[in-house]
C-alpha cells in the first residue's frame, strides 16, 4: 500500500513547539495578555490567525520570520512515530510524506533542507517527501494513496472525498472540533491497527 502522511502535528509535535512562543510575542511585542481565541477548535495549520485574531499581518509575518525555524527544527516526533513508521514501511508499503509546507525564497531549498535534516534526525523513514502540498487530494490522487494521514480537518475531508481511506490525527488544535463525518485517531499504535484493519479487508 502506499501511505501517505502529513508532517506537522501528525509525525512532529509543530504546534507545542511554537505555542510558549507565541504567548512571549503576545505580551512582550503585541502587548497582550496571552488569552487566546478558539483553543482546541483549529481546523488548518493557521494557529496565529485563528487564536490572536487582534494581530496584524505585519505582527503575524514577524512571529513566524522569528520561530519558524523553531518550529522546522527543535519539534519532537509525535510518540512511537518514528517506530510504527519503520514497521509499516517494512512491511512491504510505500511512505509518501505529504505536506504543505513551502519555502519562504522560492529559489532556495532552506524549508525542504531543514525538515529533510528534522526527519533523518527522528529517524523518520520515509520512501518521497511532497512539499507545498496545498491541495492534498491532487497529490494523494498522484500517488497512488491507499490511506492517509492528518490532522487537518479541510485536507482530511477533501483526500476523504476521493474515495481515499482517511484518518483524522487527534490533536491540542483539533480536538473540539465536530468531525463525525471523519474518523479520528489519537496514537500511533491505533493508526498501525486501523492500516491492519484495511490491509486485511
Amino acid at each position: 500500500m502506499n501511505i501517505g502522511i502529513d508532517i506537522d502535528d501528525t509525525i512532529s509535535n509543530s504546534f507545542e513547539s511554537v505555542f510558549a512562543s507565541s504567548q512571549k510575542f503576545d505580551i512582550e511585542q503585541v502587548g497582550g495578555n496571552g488569552n487566546v481565541k478558539q483553543y482546541g477548535r483549529i481546523a488548518s495549520h493557521k494557529y496565529i490567525e485563528t487564536m490572536y485574531p487582534n494581530w496584524t499581518e505585519e505582527q503575524i509575518n514577524l512571529f513566524w520570520k522569528k520561530y519558524f525555524i523553531d518550529m522546522l527544527t527543535k519539534a519532537t516526533p509525535k510518540t512511537y512515530a518514528p517506530e510504527i513508521i519503520k514497521k509499516i514501511r517494512e512491511e512491504n508499503n510505500k511512505i509518501i510524506l505529504i505536506t504543505s509546507r513551502h519555502e519562504e525564497i522560492a529559489e532556495k531549498n532552506l524549508i525542504e533542507e531543514y525538515t529533510k535534516k528534522w526527519l533523518d534526525e527522528n529517524k523518520i523513514l520515509y520512501d518521497k517527501l511532497i512539499m507545498n502540498a496545498q491541495d492534498k487530494l491532487i497529490a494523494a490522487k498522484k500517488e497512488n494513496i491507499d490511506l492517509f494521514i492528518d490532522d487537518s480537518t479541510e485536507h482530511c475531508r477533501k483526500v476523504k472525498e476521493g474515495n481515499i481511506k482517511t484518518l483524522l490525527y487527534n490533536t491540542i488544535c483539533n480536538q473540539s472540533l465536530d468531525v463525525s463525518d471523519l474518523e479520528r485517531v489519537y496514537s500511533w499504535e491505533q493508526i498501525y491497527l486501523k492500516y491492519l484493519e484495511l490491509k486485511n479487508n
